[in-house]
This record gives structure tokens, sequence and C-alpha cells, in this order.
């Protein structure tokens, strides 16, 4: 899958999302408020995923790698838009690929902290863009995040969620992962 396929299921589903918009204008936003109206500002989730590189390298030869990943995320909103989260991803296998120059590249349980600015643009739907590094016992790499949560409020103070996103490691490779998860708003 292309980082521009990525992009239109990303789109579609936005799309689909504001569709529904009217009827759920009274419904409760996407960081929970409490009986008194106070805002919750703080999330912490762990989410359970997979990891997909395409220019993995098995068994003498290219293949795609789909490792299974664990993620961990605290974010803080400024208010009901915007927020800043520190998402951390770890990659629980080790693995090798080969970086575009054809140079191939031992990966030890990488585990890759970005920071990253979100924006809701809808409740259901948080756009998400950061910065990070990629830390592994063979060698680290900065990275870019690209993604998107899919939050739902299942009980005051809980919600479960979808995520997708891409990693642009600079110099090395890029993956995208896709993971389901819950969270605590506090």
């Amino acid at each position: 899958m292309t980082l521009k396929s990525i992009c239109l299921v990303l789109a579609l589903v936005a799309f689909t999302s504001t569709l529904n918009a009217q009827e759920d204008h009274e419904e409760q936003n996407w960081t929970s408020e409490q009986e008194g109206g106070e805002h919750l500002h703080h999330v912490i989730g762990f989410s359970i995923g997979h990891t997909h590189i395409s220019t993995g390298f098995k068994d003498g030869g290219a293949a795609w790698l789909a490792l299974p990943s664990f993620g961990l995320s605290y974010t803080y909103f400024f208010n009901k838009k915007w927020a800043i989260g520190l998402h951390n991803e770890l990659i629980v296998e080790d693995f090798v690929i080969q970086s575009e120059d054809e140079t191939v590249i031992e990966r030890g349980r990488p585990l890759a902290v970005a920071v990253t600015g979100i924006y809701k643009i809808h409740k259901h739907v948080g756009l998400m863009a950061g910065a990070g590094m990629e830390f592994s016992s063979h060698e680290d790499f900065a990275l870019v995040k690209i993604g998107a949560e899919f939050p739902y409020e299942f009980a005051h103070g809980w919600e479960m969620f979808g995520t997708l996103s891409a990693d642009f490691k600079i110099d090395a490779y890029n993956s995208f992962s896709f993971g389901f998860g819950v969270a605590r708003l506090f």
C-alpha cells in the first residue's frame, strides 16, 4: 500500500464522518466533558497493531514485512480541537531491511518515539503530524510521522480507538502501521 492509497483512505473516512455531522451535533465531543462541563485534557492510550515495511529483506531476498507492534501514547488537549502528544511504538521482532541504495540495515526491536501535533477535524477523526527518533540496538534514525486517530468514547472517561500512521525514517526506510487500542481520559 502506497502513501497515496493511505491518504485516499483517510480522506474517505473524513468525508463519510462529516456526512453524519448534523445528526451528531448534540453528542459529546472527542475529548470528554465531565458532568459539570469541565474539559478533560489528558489522554493515555495503549494499542496493539501491525507495522508494515515494503523494503524488508528475508531469506536472501526482498520481502514485504508485517510485524507486530505495541503503542503507548500520552496526549494533552489544549482545547477541543488542538493537542500535542507523545506517541511511542515498539516493534517486537528483529528484522532486516534493504534501503534505497541497496544497503542492508538490521533493526533490533526498534522503538519509535515522536512528538506530534494533533488537530481534530471531527469528534471521531484526529489528524496528527510530528517528528522524533527510532531507536534500535543497531542504529538510530530520525523520523517524520503522519497519521490519523479514530476515537469512540464507550464509557465516561474511556474510549477505544483505531490508528493509522506512516513513519518516514530519514536516510533509511519507511513504514506504515495500523492498530486498535483503549485510552483513559482524565
